[in-house]
């Protein structure tokens, strides 16, 4: 079974990094050069917080959450949407 790249990603204009590695650039099948930059980064950072969001998600459905692994997850959201 294949596993994604460790994080931490972090977004470079519209490449989404991990370390040195370039992970992606920011597009998708319906993105070209007519869709928005700010669409493209908005997928960027969604791309980019995807480790962090499988872990809050694994967080939350630990039978031993807590409000901390709530926390954690609502920042990784406000992350992911540019909300820092």
């Amino acid at each position: 079974m294949k596993t994604h790249t460790t994080g931490p990603w972090r977004t470079t204009g519209l490449n989404v990094r991990a370390g040195d590695a370039l992970i992606c650039y920011a597009t998708n099948h319906w993105a070209d050069y007519k869709t928005p930059e700010s669409e493209r980064q908005a997928n960027a950072r969604l791309i980019a917080s995807a480790p962090d969001l499988l872990s809050a998600l694994q967080r939350l459905t630990h039978p031993m959450a807590d409000d901390d692994d709530l926390d954690y997850a609502r920042e990784v959201i406000r992350k992911a949407k540019g909300q820092q």
